[in-house]
């Protein structure tokens, strides 16, 4: 796992000041940003659970699954670690993801990501373990391992497929109001350098306020170990719904607790 180190602001100089020099300066957010992928098929019938209205999931339903470790981030954040289940949605503007679930292991990215960009984070405990190109990485939260992958690298990709650049359709973020939320659609920018394909050995542990397990009904397909740099900003970013009280008492273990 890395170490983390304090990243500290300038003397005088405030925590949104120092984003806005970052993003004058057209500097990535995220370097070398380390990533294991992979997708699995979900149960149609839970999955219907989760979905806001105006989300329809792809023919086969699908997600993917990735464990990061981010080991060089530029805003004042620490070095940190992420996992993420995307769901593969349809929606009236067009296909993307929708991200359903979300754990990091540093409060600073837990309360941007939900605040700015909707991202359900919770906090977790990581192990990550990279070696000769190979990774182990697992995800642990309330005493329950929730996910391990073992990612075996392979042959190289060209092209190479996205990973967050991709329509995404996130709920809450900027004008949230508790159970009623608006639906987000944007489109983060990325800079992937390196893509390979991956056998992955995927284990999943049920917990009740992490139900992954649940939702995954098939094998794992399409490992894939990825290195990219991440741009702070994207291409645009636009309400286009809302998500109300139902669908928020259905989806509450899974984003809060």
């Amino acid at each position: 796992m890395s170490n983390k180190t304090t990243v500290a602001l300038r003397k005088g100089e405030t925590f949104w000041e120092s984003i806005r020099e970052k993003a004058m300066k057209r500097e990535n957010s995220w370097d070398n940003a380390r990533f294991v992928l992979v997708d699995v098929p979900l149960d149609g019938k839970e999955l219907k659970k989760i979905l806001p209205l105006g989300m329809w999931p792809s023919q086969p339903p699908t997600a993917t699954l990735f464990i990061a470790n981010y080991p060089k981030v530029s805003f004042p954040i620490v070095p940190y670690h992420e996992a993420a289940m995307l769901i593969h949605v349809h929606t009236a503007m067009g296909s993307g993801i929708h991200c359903c679930w979300m754990i990091v292991d540093d409060e600073t990215a837990l309360i941007l990501g939900r605040e700015l960009l909707g991202y359900p984070k919770k906090m977790g405990v990581f192990e990550f373990d990279e070696k000769e190109g190979n990774i182990q990485a697992s995800i642990s939260r309330r005493s329950v391992k929730v996910i391990n992958i073992e990612g075996k690298r392979g042959l190289s990709q060209d092209p190479k497929p996205p990973v967050f650049d991709i329509k995404t359709f996130n709920v809450g973020a900027m004008g949230q109001f508790f159970a009623v939320n608006p639906i987000w659609m944007f489109r983060p920018r990325e800079v992937i350098h390196e893509s390979y394909k991956a056998d992955i050995k995927l284990t999943l542990k049920d917990s009740a306020f992490d139900p992954i397990s649940r939702l995954v009904a098939g094998e794992p397909q399409n490992g894939r170990i990825v290195v990219m740099d991440i741009p702070g900003e994207g291409t645009y970013m636009a309400p286009v719904g809302v998500a109300g009280p139902s669908w928020f008492g259905r989806t509450f273990n899974m984003r809060f607790r």
